[in-house]
């Protein structure tokens, strides 16, 4: 019995024994160290030095450009016309003679139509005192046949026939417009005033009046296709006092006359002068 029980101790104790023995090669108190790298180098690679960026393909040759000439076309439109550009045309110092055609534009009785000179010199580009002198040829419309007819009218005879008149004529605005795409007009605006006579149909006989004083004012845009040349269209009223009744008092007759005329300037050329 006592046999069988120490065979039975010893064979309980022997796997206790065995699981106090440490397994060789294995650290149970320490995680296991990172692999450190060998320091040995990879042969034909230097890590001491940057790499070298890869080199660029050689540029393909540049062919000559062949020579253009320089045209207008190549340059734009606001290279062409600048902001601020000196005066296309002066007038200063220089002769004008201009031939004028005018009819009448407020006469519903007796249309006028006239054809006369003007006489000007620019003192200043912008001023200019001119001499005017226009004859007028009276034409008469069918209202006249219908106010004796219908209503029994009698027509005053105060008709303008002739005229000389003394005026200053000014300039205040000057510019430029594009004239069919490519060239290019200078133009102005003028406003002009004056005085001098007026024969109407009352200087002659029977009542011999003689000549009216009269005074004008109006306007109007000249255009320079030449540096020698303007067109000109205007408006100009003159008003002078007449009576054509001479038991009647005086009254003042307005005469309003559209204008175009063609003006000449001496000498036909001009050049600046820089101070």
């Amino acid at each position: 019995m006592r046999s069988l029980a120490a065979i039975a101790w010893l064979l309980a104790a022997a796997p206790a024994a065995g699981l106090a023995e440490e397994q060789p090669g294995l650290d149970l108190t320490q995680p296991p160290k990172p692999k450190e790298p060998a320091g040995e180098e990879l042969p034909g690679i230097d890590l001491s030095r940057p790499a070298e960026p890869p080199a660029r393909a050689a540029p393909p040759e540049e062919r000559p450009r062949t020579f253009q000439p320089f045209s207008e076309k190549d340059v734009a439109l606001g290279d062409k016309v600048k902001a601020v550009q000196r005066k296309g045309f002066l007038k200063r110092g220089r002769v004008e003679l201009a031939p004028v055609f005018a009819a009448t534009v407020n006469d519903a009785f007796y249309e006028k139509f006239g054809y006369g000179l003007r006489l000007a010199y620019n003192l200043q580009d912008a001023f200019a005192v001119a001499v005017r002198g226009t004859r007028y040829t009276k034409y008469k419309t069918d209202n006249v046949r219908e106010a004796k007819i219908a209503f029994n009218s009698q027509l005053l005879q105060a008709d303008i026939e002739q005229q000389v008149m003394l005026d200053g004529v000014w300039s205040p605005i000057y510019g430029k417009a594009s004239f069919l795409g490519d060239s290019i007009v200078h133009f102005d605006v003028f406003l002009s005033a004056g005085f001098g006579l007026v024969w109407s149909a009352t200087s002659g006989p029977p009542l011999d009046q003689g000549p009216h004083w009269a005074t004008d004012f109006g306007g109007g845009v000249r255009f320079y296709p030449r540096e020698w040349m303007a067109v000109e269209l205007g408006l100009l009223a003159t008003l002078y006092p007449d009576q054509p009744q001479p038991l009647l008092p005086a009254t003042v007759q307005k005469v309003f006359a559209a204008n175009v005329g063609v003006s000449f300037f001496f000498p036909f050329s001009f050049e600046y002068v820089y101070p």
